[in-house]
């Protein structure tokens, strides 16, 4: 299926994050394709992209049954401290494979007793097969919670198995203005309802949640107290004149394979802070749990305490004798790219290129890792000498992947010129998260009336970015001297993606390119 997009669309800062460059290695004489299998360390170059971290701090987890009563009226229930840390944690009921298909319920109570800055929670429904480093559970239906210094925030969300995402704030949140913290660490307890019914909304699906607490203010729930009189209205539509909130599911959520099979705590899975919580007067598909003993619940990793493996910012990509995206052998380019303020790339020197030349890639690419707010860039493109990466500075032609949470991560073309000239659609083919996939991408400067269009294919569904004829044929002085990958930009989490077998368009043995980045 073909998707062309007229006219392209202007990336705004902070809706689409970039996505990531090629890499190849044979021989070649002139212009044309060289073929790189990676069948061992190509050499190229690269800055930034193995950052190795100053600090590794320490991560203690010690959450599971408790026999305490912080949340609960009796003694026994489930909690702890809990750290967000890119390595996976849980505690949790074994409740077999449950689908959205099937009508899901839970309740309970809770109470915080500690929180840091950056501290992270989840408790609901999951898979408990995960990826480390995803924020977020992919495969979940429950309760997001984030901590700060003085309380917390609460969200409600489901994350299908493709890694769309609905939801909505339980406590008020208004993204870049308002970020209150209305959930006590003094051990205040919450009372709180889940339920999901797949036959409402039309057969979509829709979940509910309720959130109260006896012990608050109308205005502190609401986060009132002390706002500006500009987001107070906005605000009032939260908490607590809401505290009963329903998400209905987008059409086609229900079938993307979602399944359950645990039901507890874990943690956030990226690198910050910790939080001590304790859930009681627990209820999971109208079964009341007994807590007053040690349930003997699933566990993994919830009582251990290590050195920090992935640390927030730190780049970790370029040539893997891995063999992950599914090429014929083992060797590959890829790894972990973070949005952070510092941009890392690697790639190949390519000769010298401009929109005049008719360029092509292919090859195999499988996302491991796509967190929310995350994003990278693969294509051909030119380092530079800025603080900007190229799919904010330029020079640029390629694939940008990223895109909303609640949609995942999109495969995009994608072309910056110079910082006042960048063009992305706002749609096209989307990455499957685990999933091998084959993709091409195709410049032609003939295209497009002679002004030039890219074409990114991925698994044969495609979108075409039409280029302005200002950007196109012999006017145009932009270099593209390098094919690979590349980070982008502040304000995310981290895309862990890989890529083999590359076929991409080279001017080996042509003009010199621009002097070599330092």
């Amino acid at each position: 299926m073909s998707r062309r997009l007229l006219p392209f669309a202007c990336v705004t800062a902070g809706i689409f994050a970039s996505v990531f460059l090629f890499a190849g290695r044979a021989a070649a004489s002139g212009e044309g394709l060289k073929h790189e299998t990676f069948d061992h360390d190509p050499g190229w170059e690269g800055k930034n992209n193995r950052v190795k971290p100053t600090n590794r701090p320490a991560v203690v987890q010690d959450f599971g049954f408790s026999q305490t009563h912080f949340a609960s009226a009796t003694d026994g229930e489930i909690g702890g401290r809990v750290a967000r840390a890119s390595e996976l944690a849980y505690y949790a009921k074994d409740i077999g494979k449950r689908t959205l298909d099937e009508p899901l319920s839970a309740s309970g109570t809770f109470a915080l007793t500690e929180s840091t800055a950056s501290g992270g929670l989840f408790f609901g429904f999951f898979r408990a097969e995960q990826v480390g480093g995803g924020g977020r559970p992919v495969g979940s239906l429950g309760i997001d919670m984030d901590g700060e210094k003085h309380g917390a925030r609460i969200a409600v969300r489901l994350i299908t198995a493709k890694n769309q995402s609905c939801g909505t704030f339980a406590t008020p949140f208004i993204p870049g203005h308002y970020r209150p913290t209305p959930i006590r660490n003094d051990g205040t307890r919450y009372a709180w309802t889940l339920a999901y019914d797949p036959q409402a909304n039309g057969g979509n699906g829709r979940f509910t949640f309720s959130l109260r607490s006896d012990a608050h203010s109308p205005d502190e729930l609401s986060g009132q107290a002390g706002l500006s009189s500009a987001y107070k209205d906005e605000a009032l539509r939260r908490f607590p004149h809401t505290t009963e909130f329903a998400v209905d599911l987008p059409a086609g959520f229900k079938q993307q394979g979602t399944v359950f099979d645990h039901f507890g705590l874990m943690n956030m899975m990226k690198a910050g802070g910790h939080m001590k919580i304790y859930f009681g007067g627990l209820t999971c598909l109208g079964h009341a749990e007994d807590l007053g003993k040690d349930p003997g619940w699933a566990a993994a990793g919830n009582r251990s305490s290590y050195q920090a493996k992935d640390v927030g910012g730190a780049h970790d990509f370029g040539f893997s004798d891995t063999n992950i995206a599914g090429g014929a052998a083992a060797g590959e380019v890829g790894g972990t790219f973070w949005r952070n303020d510092w941009w890392g790339w690697y790639g190949d020197r390519v000769g010298h290129l401009t929109l005049a030349n008719r360029l092509e890639a292919h090859g195999r690419v499988k996302l491991v890792v796509g967190a929310p707010d995350s994003d990278m860039c693969f294509g051909w493109f030119h380092p530079g000498d800025t603080d900007a990466a190229p799919d904010k500075a330029g020079p640029f032609v390629g694939v940008h992947i990223g895109g909303p949470t609640r949609v995942g991560h999109y495969f995009l073309p994608a072309c910056t010129i110079d910082p006042e000239n960048r063009r992305v659609p706002k749609h096209g083919p989307l990455l499957q998260l685990g999933k091998s996939q084959e993709w091409s991408l195709v410049y032609d400067p003939a295209a497009n009336g002679g002004s030039g269009a890219l074409t990114a294919t991925l698994d044969g569904e495609s979108a075409v970015l039409d280029l302005p004829s200002r950007h196109a044929g012999p006017r145009s002085d932009a270099v593209l001297d390098h094919f690979g990958v590349f980070s982008t930009g502040p304000g995310g989490q981290i895309v862990k993606i890989y890529f083999d077998d590359l076929q991409y368009t080279t001017a080996i043995g042509g003009p010199e390119s621009p002097s070599r980045p330092k």
